[in-house]
């Protein structure tokens, strides 16, 4: 798979006390909200597993 660091990610946020997961994957982004920080963690390590990202300390 030949991923460009700018054209895809995952990203945890946090906005108005509610979180989100950000995808973006070949230029399109998606975003997931969640309600605790553990359910958008384990979302993100999926979705870096998934699109074959490494995983920064988040």
């Amino acid at each position: 798979m030949n991923n460009q660091a700018w054209k895809t990610s995952v990203e945890i946020d946090e906005l108005e006390n509610a979180l989100y997961v950000r995808v973006i994957e070949n230029g399109v982004v998606n975003i997931k909200a969640f309600k605790s920080l553990t359910e958008a963690k384990s979302f993100a390590k999926s979705e870096r597993a998934r699109l074959a990202i490494d995983a920064p300390g988040k």
